[in-house]
Order: C-alpha cells, then sequence, then structure tokens
C-alpha cells in the first residue's frame, strides 16, 4: 500500500484520455473487482464513469448525497436523460426534497443492490464526490442502532434544552470523552442524536463507531481518486461549472422546485450548495451575481474539504490531472 501521494499516482497527464487507458488497464486486470471514481467537484468523475460504462458495459451508481433529489438536476449536475438512456444509473431520483438519506441508508441500499447487479452478472461502477457514502462503503461500516426514532428525539430535545448546553456538552464529555471532542459544545443537533443513541442502545457513540469497524467491507473494490494539480486549475473549473449552471437556468429550476414546498427551509435538499445560495437571491437576500459568486467559493471550499478528507485514505489509486 502507498505511503506517500506520489507513491500513489498512477497516472499524471493533461489528458483525460490517457487517464482513462490508465483506468481501463487497471480495471480489466482486475474483472472481479468493483471500481469506485471519487474526487472533488468538478473534477471530472461522471464523464470517467460514462466512459468506463460504456467501455466494459457497466452500470454506474451514484455516491453523491445530491443527486438523490428528485428535480434537482442542474444544480447536482446531474447525468442528463441521454446519459441515463445510454448508460444505467442507480441512486439517482429516489428522494424527495424534505425526505432525507442517512449514510448507514445508503450503504445499506447501496450494499443491497450491489448484491442484485452482481447476481444479474452487470458490473457496478461507483462514482461521486460525497466521501462519507464512499468511505463508509470502502471500510465495510456496519452501522449499529436502531434507526432515529422521532419521538425519542423529541423528548431528548427537550431535556437538552431544560438542561442548556453548556451542561449537556459537559454531561457528554464525562460519558464519552472521545465523542465531546469532536461535538461542538455549540452544537445542539448532534449532542441530541448522541444521547438519543445512548437512550437507544445503552452504548456511547464512541463505543458503536468502533464496532462498526470491526468488520470488513463484503465487495473487492478498486478505488480511484480522479484529481486536478495545481488546486488552481479545479478552482478555475469550478467557477466554468458555476457559470454553465446558472446559463443553463438553475435559478428557475429552484423558483419552480421551491413553489412546491411550503417549508423550503426544512428540506434537506434546498440546503444543498447552489440551491440554499439561489433561494437567498430568491428571498431578495442578495442579487443573482453575488448568488453566483457565493455558489461558486462554498463549491471551492466544499472541493478543499473533499481533497483533506481522501488524502487521509491509503487505498485510492489517484489520476491526475496537470493542467
Amino acid at each position: 500500500m502507498p505511503t506517500t501521494r506520489k507513491e500513489a499516482i498512477l497516472c499524471q497527464s493533461d489528458s483525460m484520455d490517457v487517464l482513462f487507458n490508465a483506468l481501463l488497464e487497471r480495471v480489466e486486470s482486475h474483472k472481479a473487482s468493483i471500481p469506485v471514481i471519487t474526487g472533488p467537484t468538478g473534477s471530472g468523475k461522471s464523464h470517467l464513469a460514462m466512459m468506463l460504462a460504456e467501455r466494459i458495459k457497466g452500470e454506474i451508481v451514484s455516491c453523491d448525497a445530491m443527486q438523490v433529489y428528485r428535480g434537482f438536476d442542474i444544480g447536482t449536475a446531474k447525468p442528463t436523460k441521454e446519459d441515463q438512456r445510454v448508460i444505467p444509473h442507480h441512486m439517482i431520483d429516489i428522494l424527495d426534497p424534505c425526505e432525507t438519506m442517512s449514510v448507514a441508508s445508503y450503504v445499506s441500499e447501496v450494499t443491497d443492490l450491489l448484491h442484485r447487479l452482481l447476481k444479474d452478472h452487470k458490473r457496478p461502477i461507483l462514482c461521486g464526490g460525497s466521501v462519507q457514502y464512499v468511505s463508509a462503503l470502502l471500510d465495510g461500516l456496519r452501522f449499529i442502532g436502531d434507526p432515529p426514532d422521532a419521538a425519542l428525539r423529541e423528548e431528548v430535545a427537550m431535556a437538552v434544552e431544560e438542561k442548556g448546553l453548556e451542561a449537556s456538552w459537559k454531561a457528554i464529555e464525562r460519558l464519552d470523552p472521545k465523542s465531546a471532542a469532536v461535538i461542538a459544545p455549540t452544537d445542539r443537533t448532534r449532542m441530541v442524536r448522541f444521547f438519543e443513541i445512548y437512550r437507544q442502545t445503552g452504548l456511547l457513540k464512541s463505543e458503536i463507531n468502533l464496532r462498526s469497524r470491526e468488520g470488513e467491507a463484503p465487495f473487492n473494490y478498486l478505488p480511484f481518486w480522479l484529481d486536478w494539480t495545481p488546486r488552481a486549475a479545479l478552482y478555475g473549473a469550478i467557477n466554468d461549472r458555476v457559470d454553465r449552471m446558472f446559463q443553463a437556468g438553475l435559478v428557475s429550476e429552484v423558483k419552480k422546485l421551491s413553489d412546491k414546498v411550503p417549508h423550503v427551509s426544512e428540506c434537506p435538499a434546498f440546503r444543498g450548495i447552489g440551491y440554499k445560495e439561489v433561494l437567498g437571491h430568491l428571498e431578495g437576500q442578495y442579487s443573482e451575481v453575488e448568488a453566483r459568486h457565493r455558489i461558486a467559493q462554498s463549491t471551492r471550499r466544499y472541493a478543499k474539504r473533499q481533497q483533506t478528507w481522501l488524502r487521509k485514505r491509503k487505498d485510492l489509486q489517484i489520476l491526475l490531472i496537470h493542467r
């Protein structure tokens, strides 16, 4: 296993075709493994996955937390209807905007899906930049405990409210110092979830995290990280993509979607990058130019966080675009 980023680089080129050939050669030499293509937003993952799927007659499984929402097309850079006709895509257009998809739910659904595809002798290709989804699959995480309980959560939330955030956080610190270290003293949502899980399972969050990593992934994955260098080149590509989204009608898409939902602030789909900024514009908080600037800035920051997360992994083969 490579120990440095340099050692992890499978291929470096200014040509996507050159990178694709390196990817294809490695995939063809590991026919029993499931290819995974991840990387920062705007890097070209979907294009690479489409090229691979056409060559090996594969089907694409999305690892994108926003593409699961119906109608949220332009702002998520969702595959076009034509792309979906050419290559079967899975895990897109499956939720309404006010529904949620937890990491546990995603892993459960994709695990079942991959078993079905393989049983039918189809070649799945995982593709997407939601790194929590990708990491959970690659690590074979097992999620312990019951699904969220709305009644219990409300009861716990009231208890946290009565006790206060500072006292609640100190209680977590006494019970589970490891969890307290990653929960901000002002993060009410994560505090409530901590006590909800504790009430449901009798286990501390750190204990659940440890147990969840005791298993192994049920599939052989072949993971690739598509990245750009220098970073400024990626940022330029992101800026260009944001411009294309506005030209394609992002503002109209958000208006049409928000008109159908009475309380958009309560719906997770409208909190995604691109949608929350355009909503601010439609509500008169700032101009369209400012919305465009905010989206580009938030997307660049998100890409940087994705790169930071992926850099921690040592199992990714890097395909590096040099511009």
